[in-house]
C-alpha cells in the first residue's frame, strides 16, 4: 500500500498517524499545514507524499493548487513581508522592483 514512498516519509507518516500501517485516505485526511511541520518531513518529502496521494487521484487538506509553491518558498515570501513592513515602520518606501 505505501509503494512509492521511501523510508523516511513512511517512518514520518507512522509517527504522525500513531499506527503501522496506514491507507492513502488516512494520509489524505491530514492537514497540509500540520505534514509540513512534522520532524523528517521537508519540502522534498512532502512533494512526494503528494505525488503519491496523486497517483492515486488524492491530496492533503489544503494543499495549494501550485507544487512550485513549496514550503521554502512561503517562507521565503513570509520573510519578506516581514522585512517590508519594518521598513516602512522605519520610514522607508518600499516598492517592488519591476
Amino acid at each position: 500500500m505505501q509503494e512509492g514512498l521511501n523510508t523516511r516519509q513512511i517512518n514520518a507518516l507512522r509517527l504522525l498517524l500513531e499506527r503501522r500501517e496506514f491507507t492513502p485516505e488516512d494520509v489524505a485526511a491530514l492537514d497540509y499545514h500540520l505534514l509540513a511541520r512534522m520532524p523528517g518531513i521537508g519540502g522534498k518529502s512532502l512533494n512526494i507524499i503528494r505525488e503519491w496521494l496523486a497517483s492515486k487521484g488524492m491530496d492533503l487538506l489544503n494543499s495549494p493548487e501550485d507544487y512550485s509553491k513549496s514550503l521554502r518558498s512561503c517562507r521565503l515570501e513570509a520573510r519578506l513581508e516581514r522585512a517590508r513592513k519594518l521598513l516602512e515602520k522605519h520610514g522607508y518606501d518600499v516598492r517592488r522592483n519591476v
